[in-house]
């Protein structure tokens, strides 16, 4: 190892590589690199250092330039013997963090024989006389940062809480107003394509990679659009723990009928963190519901050997659950199957499906009156705890309650009676030979959501499609099945009872 220079006699013909340093890309492309390189030139020159070449080039705030892959890189070849000196244009383009410099210095460069020199204040990080000043403007450079992210974070939260304007850059169907203070507006050039990737994930039967694929969009990108609450009118801080009425919340782009039925989607979607079990199928995750309103959640396995099988268990104690603390999944799995394995065209069924295609009756949402409820609560909680006034919180309770009542009443698109009967024999056929995986997805196409109380069925609610395709009235409600009934503890024996919601549509069209 090369002894550390003591003083800045001592750099002469030692080998040197550059630290340049921009916060953003933005700057990095301007006029920032081009000063720290001059100063750089000047201070080999003066010092008699030999120019390796070697430039470590990054834009990152200097809060958090420690953990960034160039950093790394520069630490592994200090270590590596690469050069003896490392030279920073200006002190405050090292990093604006005490600790870490600190850190960089004493455990990794100082002992791989790697002193840092800061051009514009003639500081060498292994003279013990400059030791203090080093220290001293390592501190600055964070006490200005701190300071600057306060002044920062105090302009966003005025702007919040005064326009319902929330930071960031703006997302497909947004842009920033061209006059001062430049808050977020709806760009009507890009929104119709964002509302368009909301109303065909509400279908229920495309994945996020194949919606990306299909509106030719990062994936990624439409994953962070169908979480965004901007769309249906919410400006929101802090990952979603502040929310405030944007400016266009009585006429949100993404309304709330459609807002509600992408969430349930998105949630009848969710696998969960880990990897995922591709050898087991699970059509039911995220689509059970208890009477109370609270989702059932997976619960691991429960038995062993032969009888072992995936488990439900309500999040909390529930007089509608029952005494049982946990079910088997296939209590309510195996009927589901039944109910679309007892789909047959017949021409009965082929006469309703005609007339329920025909009629324009109300398709119902996969909601219910015990989520209006948990609003409703939570924005009284809002107003008790002072978070928004009298005026602000009777407009939003106004809100809640219309669409509480509006909530079956959106219309189903017409639909030709051939197609929808296409589509249900297509479906029969592909059920047949689908594996369970197969049958798995297929499920969640058809069904938005499934509330239970215990291993009771109390009411699905299907997917737009499905109703717009008649499955309301194809599927029966009474599901026979031949086999053996699940075991004790384990499910319901069939037949088992499961209602559809928006079946009396058929009635309704009979007399239409």
């Amino acid at each position: 190892m090369t002894r550390l220079p003591r003083s800045l006699e001592e750099l002469r013909g030692r080998r040197m590589a550059r630290w340049i340093r921009e916060s953003t890309t933005g700057q990095f492309d301007t006029y920032g690199p081009d000063s720290q390189r001059e100063r750089q030139d000047a201070a080999a020159e003066r010092w008699g250092l030999v120019d390796t070449g070697i430039a470590y080039e990054v834009a990152v705030s200097g809060k958090i330039a420690w953990r960034s892959p160039t950093m790394a890189r520069m630490v592994a070849d200090a270590r590596a013997g690469a050069f003896e000196v490392l030279v920073v244009g200006y002190s405050d383009r090292w990093q604006r963090n005490l600790r870490r410099t600190l850190e960089v210095l004493e455990d990794d460069l100082h002992p791989a024989g790697v002193a840092v020199l800061m051009a514009d204040r003639r500081i060498l990080s292994s003279d013990p006389d400059d030791w203090d000043e080093l220290v001293a403007e390592a501190t600055s450079a964070e006490r200005y940062i701190r300071r600057l992210a306060g002044r920062i974070t105090d302009g966003y939260a005025a702007k919040f809480r005064g326009r319902g304007d929330q930071a960031g850059n703006p997302t497909l169907g947004f842009r920033r107003s061209s006059e001062p203070p430049h808050v977020l507006e709806i760009d009507p050039a890009g929104m119709d394509r964002a509302v368009d990737v909301f109303r065909r994930y509400a279908l229920g039967n495309l994945s996020t990679a194949a919606l990306a694929g299909d509106v030719g969009l990062g994936e990624e990108q439409v994953r962070k659009m169908l979480r965004n609450p901007l769309y249906n009118g919410w400006a929101s801080r802090h990952r979603g723990a502040e929310r405030l009425p944007a400016p266009w919340r009585h006429d949100p782009p993404v309304d709330d009928a459609l807002w509600d039925q992408v969430a349930d989607v998105r949630a009848a979607n969710t696998r969960g963190g880990g990897p995922r079990r591709v050898d087991r199928a699970d059509p039911l995750l995220g689509l059970l519901w208890c009477v109370c309103g609270r989702r059932i959640r997976a619960d691991g396995m429960m038995g062993s050997g032969a009888s072992q099988r995936r488990a439900r268990m309500h999040p909390d104690p529930c007089p509608a659950w029952g005494r049982q603390a946990r079910y088997a999944a296939e209590t309510w799995e195996t009927p589901i199957a039944g109910q679309v394995g007892a789909l047959r065209l017949d021409r009965r069924t082929i006469a309703a499906v005609r007339r329920v295609v025909l009629a324009p009756m109300p398709v119902p949402l996969a909601t219910s009156a015990a989520r209006f409820r948990r609003t409703k609560l939570a924005l009284a909680e809002r107003h008790v705890a002072g978070d928004i006034d009298d005026a602000a919180y009777l407009e939003q309770l106004a809100t809640i309650r219309d669409q509480e009542r509006d909530a079956a009443t959106v219309k189903a698109r017409s639909a030709d009676p051939e197609r929808a009967l296409a589509y249900l024999e297509d479906l029969t056929t592909l059920w047949r030979k689908a594996t369970p995986a197969e049958q798995a997805e297929l499920v969640r196409t058809i069904y938005a959501r499934v509330e239970i109380a215990g291993p009771t069925f109390v009411g699905v609610t299907l997917t737009p499609a499905a109703y717009e395709h008649g499955l309301d009235v194809a599927l029966p409600e009474v599901v026979r099945r031949a086999g053996k009934a699940p075991p004790a503890g384990g499910g319901t024996a069939l037949p088992a009872r499961i209602p559809i919601v928006g079946r009396r549509r058929l009635r309704a069209s009979r007399t239409a």
